[in-house]
């Protein structure tokens, strides 16, 4: 199988194709003919069928992705920091959207990345209002914000800045209804946000984001893996016997799945036993606050991955089967 990388941008896409030991490159519009463009062209180099990688930059490159996946074509988005650390190991100095996609193009032939699967229709759909409506919300906080400063004195001001909130207010109030309709016109999603909610600390707007973002989390193997992927897990930083960093959060992943943990974290802390036990053990062990909330959060994804799993509601006296005694291997 041959080797496609694809540098995207806004307006145009730059593809390098790996064939017989040799480079060619091309610059297609980054529109439905220059996708079309790229098929045909694939074609006159007998690059059928192709591995196409390409990096999880934005939203640029959903529609190419797409439009190479229904026909059939490998198709990998890779975090771009895999490319960026791929790209150092070689050396590069220069860049270019040229050089971009060649390095892309490399790195699929050296690393094999998995494959890339579209979400289902109504998923995109929840994704997109759900972000929509985050983006609601953080323009309402700054109005409020605004409001409440000693900035604002003019009256038409206060009253103008208040009817904005009032239809902010009700957009939100609009799309989390309809959020609401389309998890409960389709079965799974209505299955899954039922479970989720039945965990103490995670409420509808988290159990929203979590299916929107992690479409495909039960098709993760381990809860570590869906870890890695939203950048929860801890970041070590250890060399010789000198250097002794404190350990953090590697925030390499879904930023979005991050965010909507953090308050339901501290209220599980509160109100789950479970989680409030684990906390209270942590901070016994003298662990600092920030640490102690990132392992909750930690624990909550968990058992969010957990009950979607295994399709059991949330049990507070659920207790994972360990074998009594480990045999030995002699």
């Amino acid at each position: 199988m041959y080797q496609v990388g694809i540098d995207i941008s806004k307006t145009k896409f730059d593809a390098c194709l790996l064939i017989d030991g040799k480079t060619k490159a091309k610059t297609f519009g980054n529109s439905f003919e220059g996708f079309n463009g790229l098929i045909s062209w694939l074609a006159e180099h007998g690059a059928t069928p192709a591995h196409v990688c390409m990096e999880g930059t934005g939203r640029l490159w959903e529609p190419l992705a797409e439009f190479l996946a229904e026909r059939k074509y490998l198709v990998s988005v890779v975090n771009p920091v895999r490319i960026k650390g791929f790209a150092q190991s070689e050396m590069r100095r220069s860049k270019t959207d040229k050089i971009d996609a060649k390095i892309i193009a490399r790195f699929c032939r050296a690393q094999t990345p998995t494959s890339w699967v579209p979400a289902p229709p109504e998923i995109k759909a929840l994704r997109d209002m759900q972000r929509y409506v985050e983006v609601l919300k953080d323009n309402k906080a700054r109005e409020s914000k605004r409001l409440g400063s000693s900035a604002v004195i003019d009256e038409r001001v206060h009253r103008a800045i208040q009817e904005h909130i009032a239809y902010l207010d009700r957009q939100i109030e609009a799309l989390e209804t309809e959020i609401f309709d389309l998890i409960e016109a389709h079965e799974k999603l209505n299955r899954d946000f039922g479970l989720l909610i039945t965990i103490i600390g995670v409420g509808q707007t988290t159990a929203a984001t979590f299916i929107g973002e992690l479409a495909g989390a039960t098709t993760f193997g381990t809860s570590r893996q869906i870890e890695v992927f939203c950048g929860i897990a801890p970041r070590l930083f250890e060399s010789g016997s000198s250097v002794r960093s404190r350990s953090r959060m590697s925030k390499v992943g879904n930023a979005r799945v991050r965010k909507a943990l953090y308050m339901p974290a501290l209220a599980a802390m509160r109100t789950n036993p479970v989680l409030r036990d684990f906390a209270d053990r942590l901070r016994a062990a003298g662990k600092p606050g920030r640490v102690v909330v990132c392992a909750v959060m930690r624990k909550l994804l968990r058992i969010m991955f957990a009950v979607l799993k295994s399709g059991q509601a949330f049990d507070l006296n659920f207790r994972s089967a360990r074998p009594s005694q480990v045999a030995r291997v002699h």
